[in-house]
């Protein structure tokens, strides 16, 4: 990420993506915990260390560089779209100032479509209102972690390995709840996490873990095409002026 500073952007722009393509070689996105629930319904999540601290991630390619929810044509495959990329190009470094993508390039704000970084020396009001929903999704991200450390010592969380899975950094640090384990919590245990609002989301994690079978299915889709007769749309091509106006849409107030 670059961090969007006055000096190095304060007579650049920026433009609001056309499609999904930029995430197309994006195979794991990090979610907050209020967005699970919805991610769960399309997609595996899954858990993660990362610096020694857990998180809850979103499973969208098997391979590298592959992410299987991205079609040919820059669409999105699914009927939600992961929070940290509907605001792309942005981002928050570790201390919530606002940046952007990695090979993201500015444009000058003089050009149709394209929008200042600054005004009269701050960020304008649609860049500040992004950088304080990226800080709640961040928040919302790092709530997993005390909950995730607590199952971890309790020995309820276990390797997880989607069959046909290549992504070089999951194949190794994913978890997933085992759920009898978490069924099996002594009552204070399991009455701490629902006061935390975490049974709702643990469970979504573990209903989501089916989507596997789809996700192989999206992924040798996107590796073979084929050369067949045309097919018919693909089911949610109809809905993706819907997931652009998601894609641009801050407004979510349960994340």
């Amino acid at each position: 990420m670059i961090p969007v500073r006055q000096d190095t952007h304060c007579d650049l722009g920026w433009s609001r993506a056309v499609g999904f393509g930029f995430a197309r070689s994006v195979t794991t996105v990090a979610v907050a915990t209020s967005e699970i629930p919805r991610v769960a319904q399309v997609m595996p999540v899954v858990f993660r260390k990362r610096d020694n601290r857990w998180e809850t991630v979103a499973i969208m390619g098997l391979a590298d560089g592959s992410n299987a929810y991205v079609s040919g044509a820059g669409r999105w495959r699914a009927a939600f779209v992961p929070a940290l990329l509907r605001v792309y190009p942005f981002c928050i470094d570790d201390l919530g100032a606002l940046s952007v993508w990695d090979g993201f390039s500015p444009d000058e704000p003089t050009k149709k479509g394209v929008e200042p970084f600054f005004e009269n020396g701050t960020l304008t009001t649609r860049l500040s209102e992004t950088q304080h929903f990226l800080g709640v999704v961040a928040a919302g991200i790092a709530s997993a972690c005390p909950v995730l450390e607590s199952l971890d010592a309790a020995g309820v969380l276990v390797p997880w390995h989607c069959p046909g899975i290549e992504v070089a950094s999951a194949r190794d640090d994913l978890f997933a709840l085992d759920a009898l384990r978490l069924q099996a919590l002594d009552d204070k245990a399991v009455l701490a996490h629902f006061r935390a609002g975490a049974l709702r989301w643990l469970h979504a994690h573990i209903d989501s873990l089916h989507h596997s079978e789809t996700l192989q299915t999206l992924a040798s889709d996107v590796a073979d095409p084929g050369l067949a007769a045309p097919r018919r749309p693909e089911k949610f091509d109809d809905a993706a002026d819907l997931l652009a106006a998601i894609s641009a849409d801050l407004g979510d107030a349960e994340v």
